[in-house]
């Protein structure tokens, strides 16, 4: 609605002294408008058949994957607070659920970090480097159980050694590592014995070298493993040996 009232006094613009004929138009002259209208706005949203949106929304589902198919079961428990991070740029955290929501996720290929907060002791992540999201709906992030690797160190020392009564030698803190392009590693306990978990896969198991010094040296190190699925342990053992020593025994006569 709209209202327009116009007044003008043309006697402030005319001297009527010069110009008589124009006496009577210093009265002022008045105008006006008034208007109503209004209007009415239908939107229609209407597809276009044929073209795919370039964004999708994604729900993830993090999950423990006992038997191994990839797809959550109704056996199978959730795995809240975990971190997912999007091509290194965005982050979502599964809830209660084991659920978490990403909006207009880009179709293709895309980097995902895991980080579970909750401790899964021997449950690893079982997605590729670069997994693809092409269509809305939900992603499954399945949680697989590793392989255990466990064995021990053990060190060979000569007789001297011992007859000389030597301290024992402390096995405790020697790192051992599973590597694969990853890097997993645990240390040994005061008797040399280790465990951990890692992902299925070929490894090297290493045993750090450096901590031996030049006294001692292992037989076989940086050994090959295939720790398959199918595979719930394997054990690795390291033989430590101490490096002759040049003993002379001199034997000394009553006169001596």
């Amino acid at each position: 609605m709209n209202y327009t009232f116009n007044s003008n006094n043309y006697g402030s613009i005319y001297n009527t002294i010069n110009n008589p004929a124009l006496v009577n138009e210093t009265d002022p002259n008045f105008s006006g408008n008034f208007m109503v209208g209004f209007s009415v706005r239908k939107e229609f949203n209407i597809p276009i058949p044929f073209v795919k949106t370039n964004a999708v929304d994604v729900r993830f589902i993090a999950f423990y994957d006992v038997n191994g198919n990839s797809i959550q079961d109704n056996n199978e428990p959730i795995i809240p607070n975990v971190v997912i991070t999007i091509d290194k740029r965005s982050e979502v955290l599964t809830d209660l659920e084991g659920f978490a929501y990403a909006k207009n996720v880009t179709r293709g290929l895309h980097k995902l970090d895991l980080n579970a907060l909750e401790i899964t002791q021997g449950w690893f992540s079982n997605i590729p480097d670069s997994s693809d999201i092409m269509t809305e709906g939900d992603f499954y992030i399945p949680y697989t159980r590793g392989v255990k690797v466990y064995g021990d160190v053990t060190v060979d020392r000569q007789d001297i050694a011992l007859m000389e009564k030597e301290k024992a030698m402390d096995l405790s803190n020697i790192k051992i590592t599973a590597s694969n392009g990853q890097v997993y590693y645990t240390l040994t306990d005061g008797n040399g014995k280790f465990e951990f978990y890692v992902p299925n896969g070929n490894y090297v198991i290493t045993l750090d070298e450096k901590i031996l010094g030049s006294k001692y040296t292992v037989s076989k190190n940086n050994i090959p493993v295939n720790l398959k699925s199918n595979k719930s342990n394997i054990y690795v053992s390291f033989y430590i040996s101490e490096k002759k020593r040049n003993v002379n025994i001199k034997s000394f006569g009553d006169d001596w």
